[in-house]
Formats: C-alpha cells, structure tokens, sequence
C-alpha cells in the first residue's frame, strides 16, 4: 500500500535508517521509529530479499503500533514475499475492508490470487487496480504487464502494454515490450512496427536492434537482420551476442568467409570461449582450409578438454581426408561426452559408411532417429544405406513406418521409388516419382542418378510423360 511517506527518504536518508535500526536490535537499546519509518524499513528488507529482517522490523511495529493498517499490509507483503500466499491473501482481505480502491493493494492481491492459480480473479483484480489509478497508471500498467511476462503469460503482457501505448506512445519501456511480446507470439510484423517506433525514438539501444535482428532473420529477412546485428555493434562493440547471431546468419547463408571475419573478432572478446573457436574452425572446414580448421578445434578442446563439438569437428575433417580411423576415435570421444547429441551420430552414421561398415552405420543412424525422430535425415541415410545394400524390403518398411510424417521430403520419395524399380515394382515407383515431380520437377534427373534406368526405354518413355 503506497502512501504519501514512500518516496520521501532521499539515500542516504534510508540508509541511515536502516543503519540506526540495525544498532538498536544489536545493541538492544530501543529508539523511535514511526509507522512511515517502518513502512521504510521492511520495504528494504523485502527488496534486498533479508527475509529475516524484514521479520524483526514487523514484529517490532506491530508491538508498537498494533493496529496500524499499514503495518498489516506490510505483514500481507511479507507473506507473499516468503511464499505464503494463503496468509497473505488473509490479510489483504482484512485491510481490503478499510482500503478498498487502493491501487497498491488491488495490484499485491492480483500477485497473490494469480500464484494461487486463480489466474481469472487476478486479473479482474490487476483491472481495478488500473480503475483506482486512473489519472496515472502507466507505471502500474507496465508492472502489470512485467509481472504477466515474467510468468510467461505474453498474451496477458500484451493486454497491459496496448492499454499503457494508447495512453503513451513515446514510452520506451512499453513499446520495447510490445516488440518483444509480438516476436513470442509470432506476429512478426507487428513486433518489427514497435521496435522500429522504439529505435526512431531512441536508436542508441543496442538490445533493440540485436532484437530487431532476430526477428528479420525469423521472418528470412537476412540482410536487414544483419544489418541491425551491424547497428548493435556500432552502438556496443562488446555486445557478443550480435556476433554470434551475425556470424551464424552469414553461415547460414553460406558466406563463410565473411562469417569467418566476424567469428575472429568475436573470439577477440570471447578469447575463452571453446564454442567460439569450433564456429571458427566450422567455417575454415566448409571454406575446405582443413589445417586452419584443425587448428581452431584444436584450440576449442584445449580450452575445454571436455568440450564434445570440438572433438567432433576434428572427427569431421579427418573424415574429409579420408582418414577414418582417427576420424571414428575422434566422433566416439564427442558421442562419449555428449551422448545425446543428434549430428554426432549422423557423422558416425557417415564415416562408418564410408569404411563399408554398413551395420554399424545403420546403428549410428537408428541411434540418430531415436534421439530426434522429427527430423528426415537419419531417416534418408537410413534408407540410402539398405538401398545401398539392394535390402529394397527393408527400405520400403522403413518409408511405410513414417507414415505422411515426411510427404513434402523429395529425397525420400526418391530412394522410395528407387527400392520399388529395382524391386522390379516398376508401376509403383512411377507412381511415387510422379509425387516427387510435382514438388520438385529436377528431382527425377536424381532417380535416373541413382539407378541409371537408361536401358528401360519403356520405363524412361513413362517417366517423360509425367
């Protein structure tokens, strides 16, 4: 309950409270305090999170002043604060008889009945609060809104905020919350709209543009992201955050020497970062500079020797030098630190395939989609392996298992139809790739790629009337 006392003690004011309460328990000396000045005191002790002090301050108001309301309240926050919200819900319905519209009680009781899972009654709560405070409550509407986003209610959140931005639209607080409340909603354009109003008032704020950048790269828009990663850095050059994201979105692009660029300065801020120097030696490993790329992993399992990404980043570019003893030791070692791990059993899966050990690469593989049965390429090399092994059953089984779960994935119709052709199934697999032309019509110079059908004249006619 906020009363004209609360904000009237300037620091050092409150500090030599605090400081003469704190004597006079140890001393055991009694001096005078008010009601206001205990209001004071047990609001630092909750706010510094001293539980047990805020104890000792209520016990010695209530003694003094037993029938103080605002002391009551006080004992209502502190059992909010200490998680004894049946208690604090007890009292804020006491105090509630004598201080029905203030604003600061509707908004503790709305806390309260929300963490007693009455999430209706705290909400109808949190909107008289907003009625009592009628003339000012962005203030209010913004701790609203801040309690609902702390506990993930964004929905909610956002209810606040769109109250407090038609009441305010210059509020840099709100309208950087609006942004970030569209972005988990995935309303992407209109989280763009706000953080662009936030930055067109204040375009020195590095989180917002970092968070603009993340949105332009949910919504494909590459080269804006990058540029706004750009904007974060210029306005902090130690956000590492946006190294990251813009080294990843270059990546991704495939732009790995630029990504490189931005790896190596990042590892100028981060120089103990093992995950760093594995994104470095990532990239000099597409960019087929295998030394350099040793090298970064290197360094990444120096730092960490634990470090699993680095282990199998090595493991990876032995395999690309054909060295596939070290490279499986190497892969092993990142499956033995991080078991779980979906990629590293795909590269064991690749390796083991390419010594001709095709049952333990059809383990590796089966491994992989345990671990993550959504996605399709443990499925494909699974496939691609029987195949590889004319086990043309066991392909169409495995197909069958998934179900539509894969329908839009081309690939896999295509080693589908493949099985059936060479399973003398010809009429199936027309069928099949007559699908998969329809997605992607290359996708058939891939199947004649793979089972070279060029003596079926019959079999090629009936492919180019698809």
């Amino acid at each position: 309950m906020k009363d004209e006392s609360s904000d009237y003690l300037s620091f050092e004011e409150l500090f030599n409270l605090v400081e003469r309460f704190d004597e006079s328990i140890q001393s055991g000396r009694a001096q005078f305090f008010d009601v206001h000045e205990f209001v004071e005191l047990i609001d630092f002790y909750i706010a510094h999170e001293d539980d047990e002090k805020a104890l000792v301050a209520l016990k010695h108001a209530e003694n003094i002043y037993p029938g103080s309301i605002e002391i009551k309240y006080k004992w209502a926050e502190y059992y909010h604060f200490t998680g004894d919200n049946e208690k604090a819900l007890e009292l804020i319905l006491e105090v509630e008889k004598i201080e029905k519209f203030n604003a600061d009680l509707l908004y503790v009781k709305g806390e309260v009945l929300f963490e007693l899972g009455r999430l209706n009654a705290a909400v109808e709560c949190f909107d008289k609060a907003v009625t009592a405070d009628a003339d000012d409550n962005i203030e209010l509407l913004h701790r609203i809104s801040t309690y609902f986003l702390e506990n993930e209610e964004i929905n909610l959140a956002l209810k606040y905020l769109l109250i407090s931005y038609n009441k305010e639209k210059n509020n840099l607080a709100v309208l950087f919350d609006m942004g970030y409340c569209f972005e988990r909603l995935n309303e992407l354009d209109k989280s763009v709209k706000y953080y662009n109003e936030y930055l067109d008032i204040n375009p020195f704020s590095a989180p917002a543009w970092y968070n603009l950048g993340i949105v332009h790269t949910k919504l494909g828009e590459f080269d804006k992201a990058i540029e706004c990663y750009d904007f974060c850095i210029a306005v902090d050059p130690q956000y590492s955050s946006a190294f990251h994201n813009k080294g990843n979105t270059l990546a991704s692009l495939e732009k790995y020497a630029d990504a490189l660029k931005v790896f190596n300065e990042l590892a100028e801020l981060e120089s103990e970062n093992p995950r760093v120097f594995a994104l470095i030696g990532e990239c000099y490993e597409k960019l087929e500079q295998f030394d350099k790329a040793l090298e970064a992993y290197n360094k990444s399992i120096v730092i960490d020797p634990d470090f699993a990404e680095g282990y199998y980043g090595i493991g990876v570019v032995l395999a690309a030098r054909k060295k596939y003893d070290l490279s499986l030791n190497f892969i092993r070692r990142a499956i033995t630190l991080n078991p779980e791990e979906y990629d590293f059993w795909l590269g064991l899966g690749r390796v083991y395939f390419e010594t001709n050990d095709f049952e333990n690469s059809l383990k590796a593989y089966r491994e992989a989609t345990s671990l993550n049965p959504d996605l399709p390429d443990a499925y494909l090399s699974l496939a691609e392996v029987l195949l590889y092994e004319e086990r043309f059953t066991e392909v169409e089984q495995l197909i069958d298992g998934l179900g539509n779960k894969f329908d839009s994935n081309v690939s896999i119709k295509i080693i589908n139809a493949a099985a059936l052709y060479l399973s003398h199934r010809p009429k199936e697999a027309l069928d099949i790739l007559k699908d998969a032309k329809s997605i992607d019509p290359s996708s058939i110079d891939d199947f004649i790629n793979l089972v070279n059908p060029d003596a079926d004249k019959e079999f090629i006619e009936n492919i180019n009337k698809l």
